[in-house]
């Protein structure tokens, strides 16, 4: 059975094929571009946001009432919740529920979902830890044997194995102490003039809409600081801190002295069929 199911944005997560059944929607397998046409060309391309339709068989009356409250919650609050299919996600918004069909212990109904990103996304975590000896400061790795030579630091240089095609997003959790945290993937520069402190972490998040760069505290506070992360003269400048990375493998500099997560996103049209 299809792993699909409703996250609200309070956290609550219902699924659509366990209590209640969509089965494999072909609204949610369908894509769509919009598009302008120029002189023999296309003028310009691009995916917004589309709604989708599909049927559902309600058979757990108390995961129907839950479903209900939580879609109508966001609705309510202009706050969408996340559709997620076999591990890919895209925001949405429930905007109908069109009853179809009543028994005694169930029923049926239509629902008519917007999908709001265009896309479906799904994230791959790639983890960053700080080096414990600082390259070219002449410490060394001491050998317990009497060998003519020991083990310098590591170099570094690292890298991740990006997108086999199409542009990522890039995702950042920078962990503290940070000083002016720098990284540099492929040919970009991710810069911000802050202090990220002991115990708390940075998140630089391009898919948040809108896209945000929040420092959080030990504490759970948090602070925008989008103004304190560098932008430089924007997209393919060298120093923007969305910038996505090219298809391929990417590599990764930074000073060592802080560790970091780097989550890059895969985009698709639809939930991948394989």
């Amino acid at each position: 059975m299809l792993d699909i199911r409703y996250e609200s944005s309070a956290g609550v997560s219902v699924a659509l094929n366990s209590g209640v059944y969509v089965g494999r929607p072909n609204d949610l397998f369908s894509r769509e571009w919009d598009y302008k046409l120029g002189y023999r060309a296309l003028a310009t391309a691009s995916r917004g946001a589309r709604k989708a339709s599909f049927k559902a068989f309600f058979a757990d009356m108390a995961q129907a009432d839950a479903f209900r409250r939580c879609a109508d919650a966001d609705m309510q609050k202009g706050t969408p919740g996340t559709l997620r299919v076999e591990g890919w996600f895209q925001r949405c918004f429930v905007v109908a529920s069109e009853v179809d069909g009543i028994g005694g212990d169930f029923f049926a109904a239509k629902l008519t979902l917007v999908l709001l990103d265009g896309v479906w996304r799904k994230g791959h975590t790639v983890s960053f830890e700080p080096f414990t000896a600082q390259s070219g400061d002449g410490e060394f790795l001491d050998l317990p044997y009497d060998l003519p030579y020991d083990l310098g630091v590591p170099s570094r240089q690292r890298y991740f194995d990006g997108p086999e095609w199409g542009d990522a997003p890039l995702r950042f959790t920078i962990y503290g102490p940070a000083v002016n945290p720098s990284i540099r993937i492929g040919g970009n520069w991710y810069k911000a003039e802050l202090t990220v402190p002991e115990g708390g972490y940075l998140v630089i998040d391009p898919i948040a809409f809108p896209r945000s760069v929040t420092l959080v505290n030990m504490d759970g506070s948090t602070l925008d600081v989008f103004a304190k992360a560098s932008r430089g003269d924007g997209l393919g400048s060298g120093e923007y801190i969305f910038q996505p990375a090219s298809p391929g493998t990417q590599e990764v500099d930074w000073n060592g002295s802080f560790g970091f997560d780097v989550t890059w996103y895969e985009e698709e049209g639809e939930p991948a069929w394989s």
